[in-house]
């Protein structure tokens, strides 16, 4: 997304985490719920909590402090990598799953993950936009998105795995298209409904195209020539559903962010559900059904708290690992390990 949105989206998010806007820090605040995120609510307190386990933290990778870490990616399959993009130092953190730093590729000036496949890493600079192609930390290619008629207070993100995507959100006009390579957009997908219900990040769940809602808890699923399906995801439950309700009925003016990131991981989508102070992630079946509610322990308020983005990759036995990159309370990557049994 464009650097300043971005950082006036993070803002107001933090600010809806930490505590209360002036016009929503009112007594009479209705606490009234969606009729869907009431059965989500209800869901949500049948499943179980299972405990994530912390691996290791780094905040310091070598002799550099991470500064704003973005995004996170584990290697391709068989690679013990996890990649690490931070927009403010304007380069990727390699480390392996160990926890050890092994390399630094200094990369464009806001730097986003897109996807990493094989050997290529695939780099997204919104201000282009453009796609860029590293093998071996250096570039081998660059598709220069060519959307002239986007508004400079759009928001853009960008997907790179079996073929190379493209969302635009605004008020004009909101999709995602394949971009070809010459950097020209391909057949588009126009995203239904509002246009800020779809400021979220683009992943790949197999060949699907995932649209992320940071705003609402729904996932649209595009299919390339097949069109697009919204996916509720039944169970998610947040204290923020009551102010999201408020918002739909314009009792309030700012929607509440809900989540920031989601991963999919074989039929899993885990998806981080935002808390004041602890890390939350709730995993959803293919048909967005919540299946596994996963908290971190030592849960306790603080009012900066902000995961940014996670990936999740299967271990061995049925495990999991969980990569997240935070940039509050202070900025860090941790590995978690979590076993559904």
């Amino acid at each position: 997304m464009t650097t300043q949105r971005a950082g006036i989206v993070v803002a107001a998010a933090l600010l809806l985490l930490s505590g209360c806007l002036p016009y929503s820090c009112r007594r009479e605040e209705s606490t009234a719920l969606m009729p869907s995120d009431s059965v989500s609510r209800e869901m949500a307190a049948a499943v179980a909590a299972d405990t994530l386990r912390l691996v290791w933290t780094h905040s310091v990778a070598g002799d550099r402090a991470l500064l704003h870490p973005r995004t996170v990616r584990f290697g391709a399959a068989g690679r013990d990598e996890i990649y690490v993009s931070d927009v403010e130092a304007g380069a990727v953190f390699v480390f392996d799953t160990v926890g050890s730093l092994r390399h630094v590729i200094e990369t464009v000036e806001v730097p986003y993950l897109a996807g990493i496949r094989g050997d290529t890493i695939a780099v997204f600079a919104p201000s282009g936009p453009s796609i860029h192609l590293l093998v071996d930390g250096k570039p081998v290619d660059t598709l220069a998105i060519s959307d002239p008629e986007r508004p400079r207070t759009s928001l853009v993100y960008g997907a790179f795995g079996p073929s190379a995507y493209y969302k635009r959100v605004d008020d004009a006009e909101t999709f995602v298209a394949e971009v070809r390579r010459d950097g020209t957009l391909g057949a588009r997908v126009s995203l239904p409904g509002p246009h800020w219900r779809h400021a979220g990040m683009l992943r790949f769940w197999d060949d699907i195209v995932v649209s992320l809602s940071g705003f609402r808890p729904v996932v649209d699923l595009v299919r390339p020539g097949k069109g697009v399906d919204t996916l509720a995801l039944r169970g998610f439950d947040s204290p923020m559903l009551a102010r999201s309700r408020s918002f739909l009925t314009a009792d309030v003016d700012e929607p509440p962010l809900l989540s920031s990131s989601a991963a999919a991981s074989g039929d899993l989508l885990f998806v981080v559900n935002l808390r004041a102070g602890w890390l939350q992630i709730d995993a959803f079946d293919r048909s967005g059904r919540l299946v596994h509610r996963l908290t971190e322990r030592g849960r306790s308020y603080r009012r900066a708290f902000f995961p940014q983005d996670l990936d999740v990759r299967r271990g061995t036995g049925g495990s999991y690992i969980i990569a997240v990159v935070f940039s509050a309370p202070e900025p860090a990557v941790s590995l978690y390990a979590w076993d559904p049994q």
